[in-house]
């Protein structure tokens, strides 16, 4: 586990060599993703970021901003629906078309539900194609680029690590029946189905750190805009502002998984104190997923993940996933 004050003494020591040199943004239009795009962009380092977004113009003047305050940052706007499997293989077409490698990829871009179930044009939950598919999606799109890359690559989904469970439904794994569709249900489904295929793609691709972040309470407009007419929105609000995280403090987390030497490869060397982290299999080496919670502790779930293992969910969940992104896939 790494202090607030250890982790913003590794983020002012990050350097031209540790700071990754090409990233893929979503989500950072608003919250934690934007927090995180500005405070990466503040490093005045050379970067180059692709932002991907619905609206550039509602965007232009904070990019614009953004541009000016670090003139050795080149900012890309892409701009599509991730809500839709076919935008999502656009917008990793033009990156491949446009890149030979990738040091970063950071995925927050999500839907927080209010408990009903919304479909897209394309027939699928927007929930789970914001949360998950889009997200393996461009993972899996985008992985010859992070492969390619020389400069200790990673995969930062920010969603729900450490609330994986064992009680899903295999047999309905887009919950579709009756019942199945709930924020419990969603929450659980979606933590679970990220860590796993995470850690599959992680176990295949050990030149790359994967981590799923789960940020914990952050002060964004996410929850007001799911929440804000729902009876407990004043309770939940005041909850939040009392103990929630606020988003620079969140950026300054994920600027750290994204750059510290704790998490393997290359990276802003750890401090005196700091030991390197252990993934989900409580390995050093790479090649699984690290999990971390909003403490910044290292998460295992060795009883869930037990259970999963005997259930065959991995493969289960990943059967399905590879089937309903094959006619988006390359």
């Amino acid at each position: 586990m790494a202090t607030i004050s250890a982790i913003r003494a590794s983020n002012s020591r990050i350097t031209p060599e540790t700071v990754p040199r090409t990233a893929v943004f979503t989500g950072a239009t608003d919250g934690i993703g934007k927090a995180t795009l500005n405070r990466l962009i503040s490093t005045n380092l050379p970067v180059r970021v692709y932002v991907i977004g619905r609206d550039g113009k509602k965007h232009q003047s904070f990019l614009d901003e953004l541009r000016q305050s670090n003139r050795q940052a080149q900012i890309t706007w892409l701009e599509g629906q991730l809500s839709l499997l076919a935008d999502t293989k656009k917008l990793c077409d033009e990156i491949r078309r446009r890149e030979t490698s990738l040091d970063c990829l950071y995925l927050s871009a999500g839907f927080i539900s209010s408990g009903e179930r919304i479909e897209t044009s394309e027939g699928k939950s927007l929930s789970l194609v914001l949360n998950y598919y889009s997200r393996i999606l461009l993972m899996v799109e985008l992985l010859p680029l992070l492969n390619s890359s020389p400069n200790s690559p990673r995969v930062v989904s920010v969603l729900n690590a450490g609330y994986e469970s064992s009680s899903i439904y295999l047999d309905d794994i887009d919950l579709e029946k009756p019942g199945h569709f709930g924020l419990g249900s969603l929450a659980k489904s979606m933590s679970t189905y990220t860590t796993l295929s995470m850690s599959r793609l992680a176990q295949e691709n050990p030149h790359v750190v994967f981590i799923h972040h789960y940020p914990g309470g952050v002060s964004t407009d996410a929850f007001k805009k799911a929440w804000g007419g729902k009876w407990f929105w004043p309770l939940f609000k005041a909850a939040l502002s009392a103990f929630g995280t606020s988003p620079e403090d969140a950026a300054e987390k994920v600027l750290y998984l994204i750059t510290s030497a704790k998490y393997g490869g290359r990276g802003v060397p750890l401090g005196e104190e700091q030991k390197a982290g252990m993934t989900l299999t409580k390995s050093v080496q790479g090649g699984d997923l690290f999990a971390i919670d909003n403490k910044m502790k290292e998460l295992f779930q060795g009883k869930v993940m037990f259970e999963l293992q005997a259930m065959n969910a991995s493969d289960i969940i990943w059967r399905r996933t590879v089937e309903t992104l094959a006619p988006y896939s390359s």
